[in-house]
């Protein structure tokens, strides 16, 4: 416990000769009560020292410097990636740093085209900000938000993927506390699933050795949304990995397959309910991501009844059936669609 002013100034009181009046409002007492009030101060950032020693407690700079003695950084955020296909006048020009958007999310266009007799071209796009706002679905990307000579549209026909916020003390005091607690030696699983989640924009990460024979190794990964990761990150990990692993190692990287999540029950709910009880299911089914080995029925029920507006519900189906669906070790769950009766 932190010693208080009074504490202090009644210890140090007692060190002054009896000859010198220390009662309240003399000199002696108020000089001595703001020494008091300074060391109380000392007092208070020292019992919170070892709050920064230790992984567990330490935050911001102090978790850095503590994870930072293994040789683990903190990720930086990373930018979406992806494609739009352009319509205009043929002869248009279409170049790069012209701006596209989804709603008020921008992305820049990184190279230079021209429209073609069909009237269209496919270009590539880089979100302006780092950050998983910039992963937007298919057809989000709608707009110019400055008006470009001969260009008339543009949409995604993918989504955008790869964005990803900067990890958070959460996320990187639990990839220290994984790192820590396995045993990494040359080549092992741990190691190669280490290397892959210290690569920027990757969620999670699983590894099969042997998969294919002696000296094969297959890293599964997704990205800081725990979804589908892009062939760029995929390359990504790819690429450092490679420059890491054991000379000999067959090592393929790629990302998890899904297993498409549909829901039917009978409920009084209005459309924006449901549309909160889709939401509400997707976090749920990120969390679970690549974490557990199926999909729990009696959470996705749970997970519907806590949802606002939602007071009861009946006949909840989870692909047709009224168990838990199981999810192996490549798979990560999406939904596919919600249906209530």
């Amino acid at each position: 416990m932190a010693e208080t002013i009074d504490t202090i100034l009644e210890r140090m009181l007692l060190q002054i000769p009896s000859r010198y009046d220390t009662s309240s409002g003399t000199y002696t007492y108020d000089i001595e009560k703001s020494t008091a009030t300074e060391f109380e101060n000392v007092y208070d950032i020292i019992s919170s020292l070892d709050s920064y020693f230790y992984a567990s407690t330490a935050t911001g700079k102090y978790l850095d410097m503590r994870v930072g003695e293994f040789g683990l950084e903190r990720k930086e955020a990373s930018y979406a990636t992806g494609y739009v296909t352009v319509s205009g006048n043929v002869g248009a020009k279409v170049s790069v740093g012209e701006k596209v958007a989804a709603g008020n999310v921008i992305f820049n266009i990184t190279e230079n085209a021209i429209i073609p007799n069909g009237g269209s071209v496919t270009v590539r796009i880089v979100c302006d900000s780092a950050g998983v706002k910039g992963n937007v679905e298919k057809g989000k990307i709608n707009r110019f938000p400055v008006t470009i000579q001969g260009l008339v549209s543009v949409t995604n026909e993918i989504s955008t993927t790869g964005g990803s916020d900067k990890e958070s003390d959460v996320e990187l005091r639990k990839r220290f506390t994984e790192y820590v607690s396995h045993p990494i030696t040359s080549g092992n699983k741990w190691q190669y699933i280490s290397w892959a989640k210290s690569v920027d924009g990757v969620g999670d990460a699983k590894c099969l050795p042997l998969w294919n024979g002696a000296g094969t190794v297959k890293v599964i990964i997704v990205d800081s949304e725990k979804q589908l990761a892009g062939s760029e990150l995929i390359n990504k990990v790819q690429s450092y990995i490679d420059e890491q692993c054991p000379i000999g190692a067959d090592v393929t990287v790629t990302t998890a397959t899904t297993v498409s999540i549909n829901v039917t029950f009978s409920a009084d709910v209005d459309e924006s309910t449901i549309e909160s009880i889709k939401a509400n299911i997707r976090n749920y089914l990120r969390d679970v991501s690549f974490a557990n080995g199926y999909v729990s029925y009696a959470k996705i029920g749970q997970t519907i009844l806590n949802t606002d507006g939602v007071d009861d519900y009946s006949n909840l189906k989870i692909n047709s059936k009224t168990e838990n669906i199981a999810i192996s070790e490549t798979e990560i769950a999406v939904l596919g669609g919600v249906t209530v009766g």
